[in-house]
């Protein structure tokens, strides 16, 4: 099914879905060129990408998934979630015939991304991580929070005015916090089984003391031998800018693009640069 719209947003590609071990998986397909993977953060879909799926797929085959527990993909009984993940991501691969490929990961897709590239180096090509999970113990203290026994359950009640509110914290322009990225942010939340899976990701990753140290990935830095590219705001209120730099200076190749006056999404803030960055980058010779 080609270009699906929602609530004014438009997704480019043809929205797909694949049959798993686990159940059905979601995601858009756009492009002709080498693949190239996107992974969205907690709490979110495909939908996060609807500014460069089709500027990527100039260059690339671009696959947007719905990441099990999100969007229209389905709901996982997961006791090791990161472990889990990376499985899925693979099984996910050989599926739609992918062999290897670049990948792009927003926050905790960015954790998933990394964990995958330790695991198989051999089927990533170019790793980006974008305001990515796993480089630090600081986390946002709303985050913190709803780890919380009835006040996660609260915080995360889906609403208009809750969804707008974490868009606030998201973006450093308001500008960007559109009604109709409330609108389908929203109804994302209400699909039965996305809070659940949410609250449960989160509380396996994050304590009030912060990010829990086994989805630290920060020690096994320097074991990456794939190209990768760190991309941030300046602006991010989920995740300090310190984590990346860190990270930069433990990855063997490595290379930290910071934006001024953005925040935790950058493939929005600034999709014309972060497409072109990213396209860049990923092409393999």
């Amino acid at each position: 099914m080609p270009s699906l719209a929602r609530n004014g947003i438009h997704m480019p590609g043809y929205e797909e879905f694949v049959q798993l071990r686990d159940g059905s998986v979601r995601f858009f397909r756009l492009g002709n060129g080498p693949p190239l993977i996107l992974l969205h953060g907690l709490g979110e879909g495909s939908i996060v990408w609807f500014s460069n799926i089709t500027s990527l797929a100039e260059s690339h085959t671009v696959y947007a998934l719905d990441l099990p527990g999100h969007g229209e993909t389905y709901k996982p009984v997961w006791h090791l979630p990161l472990t889990q993940g990376v499985q899925f991501l693979v099984e996910f691969m050989d599926a739609v015939d992918i062999d290897s490929t670049s990948v792009v990961g927003n926050s905790m897709g960015g954790l998933l991304a990394l964990a995958a590239t330790l695991q198989y180096p051999q089927r990533v090509d170019r790793l980006v991580l974008e305001s990515s999970a796993g480089l630090g113990k600081e986390i946002a203290w709303f985050l913190r929070f709803m780890t919380l026994p009835l006040i996660g359950e609260l915080m995360s009640r889906p609403s208009r005015v809750a969804t707008r509110h974490l868009l606030h914290r998201i973006f450093y322009d308001p500008v960007f916090c559109t009604e109709e990225l409330v609108d389908e942010l929203y109804r994302v939340r209400t699909i039965l089984g996305n809070k659940e899976s949410m609250l449960f990701m989160l509380r396996n990753g994050v304590a009030l003391r912060g990010v829990k140290s086994d989805v630290l990935l920060t020690d096994q830095l320097s074991l990456v031998d794939t190209k990768v590219l760190l991309l941030c705001g300046q602006n991010d209120l989920i995740f300090p800018v310190a984590h990346a730099e860190q990270a930069c200076r433990a990855f063997p190749n490595a290379r930290l693009e910071i934006f001024s006056k953005c925040g935790h999404w950058p493939h929005v803030e600034v999709c014309k640069q972060f497409n072109r960055i990213v396209k860049d980058f990923c092409f393999v010779n």
